[in-house]
């Protein structure tokens, strides 16, 4: 009873009813929610570093795993800009042009040159790339390295292979103990997220909020579902039941990264592969964003009409390929949003002053569009387990077992 009691959606819950009716005490509890997320950010990196190397056994499970990934994000990607595209072009006509006043943004970035985004994925300090939190770039040495090590003797990839799983297992048994504050953390994240918002700031967007919100459950709960089921022809919503702690730490955390290592606990315990799970679920966070491709698509369409601009059929397309661009360059670049916002708007012809309008409105949609981008993560990693059938036997076993036990 205490179990069911001591959960993360209770804790979800309990932090939405603390806002509502005490949110005067969010200041003096924010500290547990920050302690968890720092908890989970300190496995991230080195979680990403060793399981990589541990599960790429050989380069061509690296093309195989790898390009079927990068098929269904940029499948789900494409669904995902179209939602928004389409259900964007709707709400956005009940709009009139110039009806919100937006202020003028003065925020100094660096310029969006092709040199900074190579100098941004390709890495030239391993340690620089580990202590900025680059997910790209730690990927990308993970995977040379484990390239590498086949070219090694016998013995010495057998000693390495040898400690990266023991490391493995050393961070996955740390991810353990940090998921038992789980549900307290997720309730002060919630607490002190809900407690500070401006709910009146909305009304003038309502219109922009029921874009934003049809495009979401439509993808989430049709379009994600579906691919799953035609592709892996198993029910999508035993997935989501199992993975319902990582959807809910992206709702509270918004952040793609900082649930990597729940994703993977849960997904593991769900009986997808550690070789999946090690190469997708990091590729995923910083290049499979379905919610922030149909945010943008939206955001895009509704500040040309702001503009008064009366975009024709090519316009329209190119504001999908640009949100389904951006989405994936977003995650690798500090600051990405307001940088990627602004390469946008000048690309279309729009004033900077529209960046006003994604500061005002991404602090509502950042947590839901976060958990959007989890969700086809494990969409994709559960499908590529299906399709590979690389789950040993014996994981299958034990994990049958562990679930029987928590049954009991």
């Amino acid at each position: 009873m205490w179990r069911r009691l001591y959960s993360i959606p209770v804790g979800l819950l309990v932090g939405v009813l603390l806002a509502f009716f005490w949110p005067a005490g969010a200041p003096a509890i924010a500290w547990v929610g920050q302690v968890f997320v720092s908890l989970l950010k300190l496995l991230i990196l080195p979680l990403i570093l060793v399981s990589i190397y541990a599960s790429l056994s050989s380069a061509q499970e690296l093309k195989r795993i790898g390009g079927g990934a990068l098929g269904l994000y940029l499948l789900t990607s494409a669904i995902a800009a179209t939602f928004g595209t389409l259900l964007g072009l709707g709400y956005a006509s009940e709009v009139q042009s110039g009806s919100i006043e937006l202020d003028e943004v003065s925020t100094e970035r660096p310029p969006l040159s092709p040199e900074r985004l190579i100098a941004l994925v390709i890495p030239s300090n391993l340690f620089a790339a580990l202590s900025q939190g680059n997910v790209l770039q730690v990927v990308l040495v993970a995977i040379l390295a484990a390239l590498a090590a086949r070219r090694l003797e016998e013995s010495q990839r057998k000693t390495l292979s040898a400690g990266a799983q023991a490391l493995d297992a050393l961070l996955m048994q740390l991810l353990s103990g940090i998921l038992q504050l789980a549900p307290l953390g997720v309730a002060a994240l919630v607490y002190g997220s809900l407690a500070g918002l401006d709910w009146s700031a909305l009304w003038p967007l309502r219109s922009f909020v029921w874009a934003v919100l049809s495009a979401a459950l439509l993808h989430a709960l049709l379009a994600l579902p579906l691919l799953y089921l035609l592709f892996a022809r198993r029910s999508p919503w035993r997935l989501a039941l199992a993975c319902r702690a990582p959807l809910l730490t992206a709702l509270a955390t918004a952040s793609s990264s900082a649930t990597y290592p729940v994703s993977k606990h849960a997904l593991e315990r769900f009986g997808v592969s550690e070789r999946i799970t090690s190469l997708t679920l990091p590729l995923g966070a910083t290049l499979n964003m379905d919610g922030s491709a149909l945010y943008q698509s939206i955001l895009l369409l509704f500040m040309c009409q702001l503009a008064g601009i009366d975009l024709d059929l090519w316009q329209t397309v190119w504001i999908l390929i640009l949100a389904m661009a951006s989405s994936a360059g977003t995650a690798g670049i500090p600051g990405g949003g307001i940088a990627m916002m602004a390469f946008m708007l000048d690309l279309l012809g729009l004033p900077e002053g529209y960046l006003a309008l994604y500061l005002l409105v991404d602090r509502f949609f950042d947590p839901p569009i976060t958990a959007i981008n989890v969700w086809g993560d494990l969409v994709v990693a559960a499908v590529l387990n299906v399709k590979a059938r690389e789950t040993p036997p014996e994981r299958h076993s034990k994990m049958h077992r562990s679930q029987t036990r928590a049954n009991d």
